[in-house]
């Protein structure tokens, strides 16, 4: 369940015993089931924050991998063209002689 979920339904059972009570047709196991259910939403609620958060930990680790994978990438593509040129240019070189 995700967190704007869990809130809602929160936000409903807290409204629902506002209204019970207003109304005054709950009786006292009524209210305390509600308040349970309206605890355990928050307590999901809560767990789906953390997940949340987990996740966008790891993403943000895994963003810092790729980009480390990148620049390595790029160094050594750098390296390569670099040999090449000079390859190219010691051919040339043994050519003229």
């Amino acid at each position: 369940m995700n967190v704007l979920k869990s809130k809602i339904l929160l936000k409903s059972l807290l409204a629902g015993c506002v209204l019970a009570m207003a109304a005054g047709c709950a009786t006292k196991a009524q209210l305390e089931e509600a308040l349970a259910e309206a605890a355990e939403a928050q307590r999901m609620a809560e767990a789906a924050q953390s997940q949340v958060d987990n996740a966008a930990s790891m993403i943000s680790e895994a963003m810092d991998a790729a980009r480390a994978a990148q620049s390595a990438a790029d160094a050594s593509q750098n390296c390569c063209t670099d040999l090449e040129r000079k390859l190219d240019r010691a051919l040339e070189d043994m050519q003229r002689k």
